[in-house]
């Protein structure tokens, strides 16, 4: 447990560093400040990361060298270091720790791309065509050149489970941070405080367990930082919301939508002092992010057919169109389909995936949707019908409508294309939130402040709570780290090893491939596929 919380200090302490190279905001020595240095240094990291592995493989050598850059940062700002700083690094660091402490990874998918992902660039550069090993691969997240920079010859291998978490925790701060801020005496309320709470109560409810997150939930708590830092001022910081916007996207190409933010606020305040957002951290990030793929799988976003460059030698036109099908219908709940002779095609098509998605994945949804939202309009009319001598208005945020209509957007493109729980999540709690606020004109001051002092005791002992549990659960465990090699036992794994010319080696597993020799697969290789080298790269083709 002390290693787990010590690796998580140092981790957190560079991630900090690395934040202030990226001069986005102005810093103040306030939590809210320090909080959103934190995050933006994962995000450069992660830059950073990407950047490299166009060249040469995230190994630990390099990785070592960006972890005593980053401790060097720290101690050439040790003067400067307050007190608030260095609170903030032990109390995040805790709160990674105990997410860490006895979880597991996200099952199955850890298993499938996310750790041999990681594992291939901590051994490889990168590889043209890399998605005809594995589909998949060609549709994973920033988070995994985040997870593999982390590898190095102080964390090893384990290192890499900590940055899930320590961006996770960095959120948390973040809504805590600004319920907190509503109880402080002089201290204005906003729409971003009220809807920092009501984030809060759904983190407790739904987003507290590591094993849970995946590629998925960093890309939810983006969305949802993302609006509260908008909701904040009516003074937006277009070059903060625009790195926010992509890192969202590069997470989870299904909240695409997120990336007309920036978009729409470029175009409403455009001054020509903004068009260097086109060589930003934002933009840089995004175009390089778009070449990776492209490298990988032949599209700029996998599956996306209207995407890919049928002609580049290393895109299966086909499989792309099978995987967009596929994924589509099985978002759809196509194996509980009702007709067993419709083809996928058909089954995505005029709603007849309605029928038997309502009566399975449809139900999930409700069941977590409803209770969630039946919880916030209680607070919303208990707020709401309160002494009217008490009462507080709100000025005006001309962003809530736009922020509203995009959630709404994404919610409705959710459940037309992918409603499955897990890829748009963020977009429904949003939506439901945003809308009370619209209808905000007043609230009781004092409702207000006992019910925020009450949800955050309750939201911080059900947090507390659960993470006890597990704990008592897995006393007598081996593993307080999450098990990388194997779900159960935590052995690496054994793979069949195949050759080809130019000594370039495919793993293939029998089961997952967890973290393993890289590349590896679980799916039986492609009859068609040719790997030849040039200019010191691979290059895995089709042949037609």
């Amino acid at each position: 447990m002390i290693e787990i919380i010590f690796f998580s200090l140092i981790s957190n302490s560079v991630f900090y560093s690395y934040g202030h190279l990226i001069k986005i905001e102005k810093f103040h020595n306030k939590i809210s400040s320090i909080n959103n240095r934190a995050i933006i240094g994962c995000i450069f990291i992660s830059f950073i990361a990407l950047l490299v592995n166009f060249i040469i493989p995230l190994d630990k050598l390099f990785n070592t060298i960006i972890l005593l850059v980053g401790i060097l940062l720290l101690i050439l700002n040790k003067k400067k270091l307050k007190k608030k700083e260095v609170f903030y690094l032990f109390l995040s660091s805790l709160i990674t720790a105990s997410l860490i402490l006895y979880s597991n990874v996200y099952r199955p998918d850890a298993g499938l791309y996310h750790l041999s992902y990681v594992s291939f660039l901590n051994e490889n550069k990168i590889i043209f065509g890399l998605s005809n090993v594995h589909f998949r691969f060609g549709a994973i997240s920033i988070m995994q050149y985040l997870s593999a920079i982390n590898n190095n010859f102080l964390f090893n291998d384990v290192g890499i489970v900590i940055p899930l978490a320590s961006i996770v925790s960095f959120f948390i701060i973040h809504f805590f941070n600004n319920v907190l801020n509503i109880l402080k005496k002089n201290k204005t309320t906003t729409l971003a405080n009220i809807f920092s709470l009501f984030i809060i109560i759904f983190i407790s409810y739904k987003m507290n367990r590591y094993s849970e997150y995946g590629n998925d939930a960093v890309a939810h708590f983006s969305y949802f930082y993302l609006i509260s830092r908008i909701l904040e001022n009516n003074k937006i910081n277009l070059n903060l919301i625009s790195v926010i916007s992509v890192f969202t996207f590069l997470n989870k190409s299904t909240m695409i939508i997120i990336l007309l933010v920036p978009l729409f606020f470029l175009i409403k305040n455009f001054k020509l002092k903004d068009l260097k957002i086109i060589y930003s951290l934002s933009s840089l990030l995004f175009i390089f992010w778009i070449i990776k793929n492209v490298i990988i799988s032949g599209c700029m976003i996998y599956p996306l057919k209207q995407s890919c460059f049928e002609n580049f030698s290393w895109t299966d036109i086909n499989e792309v169109e099978y995987e967009s099908k596929s994924g589509e219908a099985w978002s759809k709940d196509w194996p509980n389909k009702i007709d067993k002779n419709i083809s996928m095609i058909k089954y995505n098509q005029n709603f007849n995936w309605i029928a038997s998605w309502s009566k399975n994945h449809g139900i999930f949804i409700a069941n977590i949707i409803l209770p969630y939202f039946l919880a916030i309009i209680l607070i919303y009319y208990y707020l709401k019908h309160g002494n009217s001598k008490n009462l507080f208005s709100f000025k005006k945020n001309n962003h809530l409508i736009f922020l509203f209509i995009i959630s709404l957007v994404g919610s409705v493109l959710f459940f037309l294309k992918f409603p499955l729980y897990r890829y748009g999540y963020s977009y429904l709690i949003s939506s439901l939130i945003l809308f009370l606020l619209l209808s905000i004109r007043n609230i009781d001051k004092n409702r207000f402040n006992f019910i925020a002092k009450f949800m955050l005791i309750i939201c911080i002992f059900i947090i507390s709570a659960k993470q006890t549990l597990r704990y008592a659960d897995n006393l007598n465990s081996n593993f307080q780290w999450p098990r990388i090699y194997s779900y159960e036992k935590n052995v690496k794994i054994t793979s069949k090893q195949i050759n080809f010319n130019n000594h370039f080696v495919i793993y293939q597993a029998d089961g997952l491939c967890m973290y393993s020799k890289s590349p590896c697969t679980n799916y039986k290789l492609k009859d068609n596929i040719d790997i030849i080298k040039k200019f010191n790269y691979y290059f895995i083709n089709i042949n037609s």
